[in-house]
């Protein structure tokens, strides 16, 4: 959960943070492990050093006289090793750190001889202005080894420089990880796109199938996984269309084929006298017919029809508004391609639902634009619908009166009229209840040409 906050949302950021993140880590890590096994080295190399150079500096002070071991060591001492001759050892016994033991049984087996050794580490201040040599810049090595004579002793002080960090070193190694990094990135960041644009296509071919359009195919490319995937889904959206066109199929042949049959029963009702009998039959068969009717629109509404480019919406929709003596307002008028007829019959449902349960008076069709997504909002001041039937209200022959008059409520099908011809746009028909009374129906499209000119009827 703690992570998940600071992880991009997409996928490919995410697998390409966690990548860089492992390779960065990985470097810093190699980095340590690096110096640490270099310090080591260096380290070992120095103990060696000294042993070497002990056994040979004590095998040529013992050919030469007493009288001349004090020339002798003077000549053999430099700016970095003084060696002395006394007979008091400067080391009185050997550290017991581990290099100390490490360079004392060096010592002692090459020379063979009882030797004091003690390595004193990171004694001296920095000698640069780089924070990171300070207290690690000097090392010093003391070996006393006794001579031929037991009562003298040959004293070795080394002060060896280790390894300086200068800023040059630090600038290179910046600029190398960088580039490096840079590299990495790169080549990471086109195997993640690869791997991840099928997974976004999949992604949105499944948001156009939610909508209704089945007929765009997905490429199926990419790792054996996703490319299963993706004729998986292909075929998906195949079988689907297939049933889709077969139940609207089914659906129209029903609503065409009752027609004969309610029609000759309405013949023979009005042919009944008594009217107590007639006018309930009559009534009837006016709901089956309406049921009928609402089924041939509902299998066939905006299948057929070809869409309209460049169509004036705000003049459409004034249009339908003044026909049903219903307010307009539109602030803004974009073009869009569509079906006009079946457009019509969508807006025109919902507004025969708000004035048949919120009252023509308080009626209001508005046209706007959110970026590119065109709203058309149709608003009354009804009851609403109760938030337990927004689910299921878009559902074939669901009303919200549970009574089938055709005065009140119809046969239930208007909206599933009306979110059919929307999602065959591309678009979406959305329902919320107004606080405190009415409910707003808003559909969404995609408009072409935004434009601010408003208008009102």
């Amino acid at each position: 959960m703690i992570l998940r906050r600071f992880l991009p949302s997409r996928l490919a950021s995410q697998l390409l943070a966690l990548m860089m993140g492992a390779l960065v880590l990985a470097f810093v890590l190699t980095g340590v492990v690096m110096v640490n096994l270099q310090t080591r080295a260096g380290d070992m190399a120095r103990v060696t050093i000294a042993a070497e150079r002990t056994n040979e500096l004590l095998t040529a002070m013992n050919a030469i006289s007493p009288q001349g071991q004090a020339d002798f060591a003077k000549a053999a001492s430099t700016h970095t090793t003084r060696i002395t001759v006394s007979t008091i050892p400067i080391v009185r016994e050997t550290a017991p750190d581990i290099r100390s033991q490490a360079l004392f049984d060096l010592i002692a087996a090459e020379t063979e001889s009882d030797a004091r050794v003690a390595v004193l580490s990171r004694v001296q201040t920095a000698a640069t202005d780089d924070p990171r040599n300070a207290g690690r810049n000097r090392e010093v090595i003391m070996v006393s080894v006794p001579l031929a004579d037991p009562s003298r002793w040959m004293n070795i002080t080394v002060r060896e420089p280790i390894t300086l960090h200068t800023s040059a070193d630090q600038s290179f190694l910046l600029v190398a990880l960088t580039i490096m990094a840079l590299l990495v990135a790169g080549v990471v960041w086109l195997f993640v796109r690869r791997l991840t644009r099928p997974l976004t296509e999949l992604a949105q071919a499944a948001t156009r199938a939610a909508r209704g359009d089945l007929s765009t195919p997905i490429s199926e490319t990419g790792p054996v996984e996703l490319r299963e995937a993706a004729a998986a889904f292909n075929a998906m959206q195949s079988e689907i269309s297939r049933f889709d066109v077969e139940r609207t199929r089914t659906i129209a042949a029903v609503g065409h084929d009752l027609r004969t049959p309610m029609t000759s029963l309405r013949i023979r009702a009005e042919m009944i006298d008594e009217d107590a009998l007639r006018e309930p039959m009559i009534t009837t068969l006016d709901q089956m017919t309406a049921m009928a009717d609402g089924l041939i629109t509902y299998a066939k509404d905006g299948q057929e029809e070809d869409r309209v480019p460049d169509l004036d919406l705000a003049e459409l929709l004034g249009k339908l508004c003044r026909n049903r003596g219903v307010l307009f307002r539109a602030t803004a008028n974009p073009i869009v391609t569509a079906a006009p007829i079946s457009l019509s019959r969508a807006v025109g449902n919902l507004i025969d639902n708000a004035v048949r349960h919120g009252g023509g008076e308080d009626v209001a069709v508005s046209l706007s634009q959110d970026k590119q997504d065109v709203l058309i909002t149709v608003s009354d001041l009804g009851p609403g619908i109760p938030e337990d039937r927004m689910a299921t209200i878009f559902e074939p022959f669901t009303r919200v009166e549970n009574s089938r008059n055709t005065v009140t409520g119809g046969a239930g099908l208007g909206l599933s009229i009306a979110r059919r011809i929307v999602r065959a746009h591309g678009g979406e028909l959305l329902l919320r209840n107004r606080d405190p009374l009415g409910l707003e129906a808003v559909i969404k499209l995609r408009g072409e040409n935004p434009s601010s000119e408003a208008q009102s009827s």
